[in-house]
């Protein structure tokens, strides 16, 4: 199995955990709001919206979670056992730092 997509993978088993049963949490909207879509063949679309509320979908099934900022550029997704920080970069995209980015989707 290819380096690639063993990150697609385990980056959305991370989202899909930290999304799953997570409590409610607010946040500030800054840069952060609107539909991003993973840069790994877009596995993974995150629909970040206000109040506090991200919508997740990998491999055709949708789970709702929250998100809250924790910097100027930052923003955690909560979950019950994983939490998943997203950092915006000087490029526009949000990043894990590690396994993949998330490129903002045109409307």
């Amino acid at each position: 199995m290819s380096r690639a997509r063993v990150r697609g993978m385990y980056l959305a088993l991370l989202l899909l955990g930290g999304a799953l049963g997570a409590g409610g949490c607010g946040g500030k909207g800054g840069g952060f709001l609107g539909q991003w879509e993973s840069n790994f063949g877009g596995v993974v679309k995150l629909d970040v919206q206000p109040g506090g509320k991200v919508v997740i979908s990998s491999m055709g099934q949708q789970f709702e979670g929250t998100w809250e900022t924790t910097g100027k550029n930052q923003i955690v997704v909560h979950g019950p056992r994983d939490n998943m920080t997203l950092s915006l970069t000087p490029e526009g995209e949000l990043s894990d730092g590690m396994l993949g980015s998330f490129k903002r989707l045109k409307n």
